[in-house]
């Protein structure tokens, strides 16, 4: 008789089936997946085997919610007992997708996939089948928060978590519910600020080496945006108290969960207000081209939101003059600002100066971005 040997065992393990996407969704697919974004922090168990659990959360503190996954996994087995026997081909691989709401209906999505073909291993004249994919059982939840933003109303929002399990059969689960993943979260919550160590092209916890990450602290933030910006500014010029805006686009740019690079590009018109000899009251628009480049830490995992305290410098060139308030040639230089309000507001050093430095005049800049 043929005996099923799964590859994963005899190789140390291979990454699960992927599963191919569609451009469109079906009502199955969101009902069940998650935005690919959701996470922001995500965290690798290795169970040894080839078997592995991965946690993803948007917050830390949701790492609570898994201190008793052992109760977790006893109610999903209980509702999967009706569909064992429909799972019982072990060279096919599958995926189950299992949600966890507060509702009394828990909803679960069964795909089973048929190898490409047949793999065998032949040992003395035995012939076995081989499992080359690993199951995926997903399970996934929401945790109900309320935001804390200044200046804002309070409201409620939500969150989504994921813990996946890539196994080399459904049936290794029964085999981990006895504490000891309990015990790994647990680990894992009280020690996740601590120390990190990069070894292997990852980092993994040093208070439990199983326990791993692509950065250190779990942070999965990082990737290249573009960005547009709008703002509202006012600015001193000489004896002059000039309002602004300011339009741009530019690039972020984060390769990991800690730093960031901003390149903006913006036109930022300056208002001037006069009247002529006979009271009317005139508007002179000066057009400034301003590059600007900031880096520094990315803030709350997510590199869009403005960082505090960004080091940041920038470049106007007056391109357009009306009036005889700016000299031709005029450049704005800003160098630093202190950001205030969650960073929509920012208060900017700046000197004006024409000719290589020629004129230079100080000034005090505000910027109200939305």
């Amino acid at each position: 008789m043929k005996r099923i040997i799964c590859a994963m065992m005899l190789l140390g393990g291979i990454t699960s089936t992927a599963f191919a996407q569609e451009v469109t969704k079906s009502n199955s697919d969101k009902t069940f997946d998650l935005p690919s974004n959701f996470a922001k922090r995500k965290f690798t168990v290795d169970l040894g085997r080839g078997n592995k659990m991965i946690i993803e959360i948007d917050h830390v503190g949701d790492l609570d919610r898994f201190i008793n996954i052992d109760s977790i996994l006893n109610a999903y087995l209980k509702d999967m007992e009706p569909f064992k026997d429909s799972l019982s081909d072990e060279l096919n691989s599958k995926r189950i997708d299992y949600i966890i709401d507060s509702t009394p209906v828990r909803k679960i999505r069964i795909q089973q996939y048929q190898p490409k073909g047949s793999s065998f291993a032949v040992t003395d004249s035995q012939v076995s089948a081989l499992k080359l994919e690993q199951d995926t059982i997903h399970l996934s939840g929401k945790v109900v928060f309320y935001p804390k933003y200044t200046l804002r109303k309070r409201f409620r929002d939500v969150r989504s978590y994921r813990v996946t399990f890539l196994l080399n059969n459904l049936n290794d689960l029964n085999g981990y519910i006895n504490g000891s993943l309990n015990e790994k979260v647990l680990v894992l919550r009280n020690n996740v600020t601590k120390q990190w160590e990069y070894r292997n092209n990852q980092y993994t916890l040093q208070a439990d080496p199983s326990i791993s990450a692509n950065v250190a602290h779990g942070f999965v933030a990082g990737g290249n945006y573009l960005n547009f910006r709008v703002s509202v500014d006012v600015q001193n010029y000489k004896s002059y108290f000039v309002p602004s805006f300011s339009l741009g686009a530019g690039l972020i740019i984060s390769s990991n969960g800690y730093f960031k690079r901003d390149v903006i590009l913006s036109w930022d018109p300056h208002f001037f207000f006069d009247k002529n000899d006979q009271g009317q009251l005139r508007t002179f628009r000066n057009d400034f081209l301003t590059l600007t480049y900031g880096q520094g830490p990315i803030r709350d995992n997510e590199p869009r939101k403005e960082s505090h305290l960004l080091a940041i410098v920038s470049l106007g060139y007056l391109v357009h003059r009306s009036g005889e308030y700016y000299d031709d040639h005029t450049f704005r230089l800003g160098m630093g600002r202190l950001s205030l309000f969650e960073g929509k507001s920012k208060i900017e050093p700046v000197i004006y100066f024409n000719n290589f430095f020629k004129g230079v005049t100080p000034g005090l800049r505000w910027i109200q971005s939305f």
